[in-house]
C-alpha cells in the first residue's frame, strides 16, 4: 500500500492526488501504474531518501526491460522489410546478424548512457540555481523521466507495430515503408519529450526548498536551467546512439 507523504511536499508539485491507487510498490508493474496514475506520489518518493536506493534499480530496470522489448520489435521489422525499404540512415544495414545485434543494443544501451553522461550537468545546474539536492535524487528524478519514457514508448510499440506489419504485409510501397521504418526509429525520442516533462515537473517541485526570500527569482532560473538540460540531453542521445550503432557494426561485422 502507498504511504503516506507529507503535504508541504506535495504542494510543490503541479497536482496531488486525493486517493492514490493502492499498488504493490516493489514490483514493476505497480511502478508502471504509479507513473500512469499518481505521478505526484512517485514525484514525492522520489524526494525521500529512504526510498531513492530503491527505486534507482527497479526504474532502470523498468526502462531497459521496454526499451529491450522495442529494440527486438524494431530489428524483426527492419529484417521483414525489404532492403529497398531500409533507410538510407542505416547504410550498414543487412539481414545478417550483425547489424540486427547493433541496433537492438544501441538503443537500450544508448539511451542509458546518454542519461549518464548529462547526469552530472543536471546535477550541477541544481547546486547553481541553489536547490538542495544530492547525487541520488538528482538520479532518481531523471530516471523516473527516463521510466515515464518508457512506459510510453511501451504504449505506443504495438500500435506501431500493427501499421508497419500492415503495410509489409499488403506490400506497400518501399518509399512508405521507408518513411514509417524511420518513423520507428525515432519513436523513443518522440516518447522521450513525456520523459522530459516528467523531469521537469518533479525538478521543478524542489524549488520549496529555495530560502523564502529569494524563491520566485531562483524557480525561473531553476526553469531555465531545466530546460537547458532537457536540450543538452535531446541533443546527446540521437548522437548517443548512432555513435554506438555504426561502432556495434564495425566491431560485429
Amino acid at each position: 500500500m502507498l504511504t503516506q507523504t507529507n503535504p508541504a511536499a506535495l504542494d510543490a508539485l503541479p497536482y496531488a492526488e486525493l486517493a492514490a491507487p493502492p499498488v504493490n510498490e516493489h514490483s514493476l508493474l505497480g511502478l508502471v501504474e504509479l507513473l500512469l496514475k499518481a505521478p505526484a506520489q512517485l514525484d514525492a518518493w522520489t524526494r525521500d531518501s529512504s526510498r531513492q536506493a530503491e527505486l534507482v534499480p527497479r526504474l532502470l530496470t523498468l526502462a531497459l526491460t521496454s526499451f529491450a522489448v522495442f529494440s527486438l520489435v524494431l530489428v524483426l521489422l527492419f529484417h521483414a522489410a525489404k532492403p529497398e525499404a531500409v533507410p538510407f540512415i542505416l547504410e550498414h544495414w543487412s539481414r545478417s546478424a550483425g547489424p540486427a545485434l547493433a541496433l537492438g543494443l544501441a538503443y537500450p544501451v544508448g539511451l542509458v548512457a546518454a542519461t549518464g553522461i548529462c547526469l552530472p550537468t543536471f546535477y550541477f545546474f541544481g547546486l547553481l540555481a541553489g536547490v538542495r539536492i544530492s547525487v541520488l535524487q538528482v538520479t532518481t528524478h531523471v530516471l523516473k523521466g527516463k521510466a515515464a519514457t518508457a512506459v510510453l514508448l511501451l504504449g505506443l510499440t504495438p500500435i506501431y507495430l500493427c501499421i508497419t506489419l500492415g503495410m509489409l504485409i499488403f506490400h506497400a510501397d518501399d518509399m512508405a515503408v521507408s518513411a514509417v521504418l524511420t518513423t520507428g526509429l525515432a519513436l523513443p525520442f518522440l516518447a522521450g519529450l513525456w520523459g522530459v516533462r516528467s523531469i521537469y515537473i518533479g525538478f521543478l517541485g524542489l524549488a520549496d526548498t529555495l530560502p523564502p526570500e529569494r524563491r520566485c527569482r531562483r524557480t525561473c532560473f531553476l526553469r531555465r536551467l531545466t530546460v537547458a538540460w532537457a536540450t543538452v540531453y535531446t541533443i546527446v542521445t540521437p548522437v548517443m546512439i548512432w555513435s554506438l550503432y555504426q561502432n556495434l557494426v564495425a566491431r560485429l561485422g
